[in-house]
């Protein structure tokens, strides 16, 4: 077979431009869709997560698909997060609990690092979700990435709600 002319014409090099642009915008959409959705776990999965394999794990413990962090429920989530990966455990009621969930998920995952030298680029955090609004979630994206140099980083605790201590000292004028 021989080619007389490798030049395309005009109709071929509009149609084969339309295909790269669409492709393009594709997979542009399918990683931003991929990075934004997270996966929440109850917290008390992090138990396991030291002797189950990635397989049974999500089997086990499915979670939730979250389409962002506007979709949490508030509290405190000890958040792992590597690659295409985004695990929330949580939520959390109180900060103390999450650092001691957060500690022992530290643990595990630096075992699994030993072991598995070419895992690098995790992110392990506690932080208190959701946002309490978009200019904030900015300004947090950028605060996280600072905390990703030391691995840890917690955004600054909103007011505690209400306990049942607070309420019985109303009432009793203690």
């Amino acid at each position: 077979m021989e080619i007389s002319n490798p030049r395309y014409n005009t109709k071929q090099l509009r149609a084969l431009g339309w295909l790269i642009l669409v492709l393009l915008i594709g997979s542009a959409n399918g990683v931003a869709q991929s990075v934004s959705e997270i996966r929440v776990i109850e917290e008390s999965a992090i138990s396991y997560t030291g002797f189950l394999s990635k397989a049974r794990f999500d089997q086990r413990f499915p979670g939730q698909i979250k389409a962002g962090t506007a979709d949490l429920y508030s509290g405190w989530y000890v958040i792992y997060k590597h690659e295409s990966l985004s695990y929330y455990f949580g939520p959390i009621l109180l900060e103390s609990t999450g650092q001691d969930y957060l500690e022992q998920l530290t643990q595990t995952v630096e075992a699994a690092v030993q072991q598995r030298p070419s895992i690098t680029n995790y992110r392990l955090k506690l932080s208190f979700e959701p946002s309490t609004s978009a200019a904030e979630g900015s300004e947090s994206d950028s605060s996280e990435s600072e905390d990703s140099e030391s691995g840890y980083g917690s955004s600054p605790p909103p007011p505690p709600p209400p306990n049942i201590w607070s309420l019985m000292r109303s009432i009793f004028g203690i």
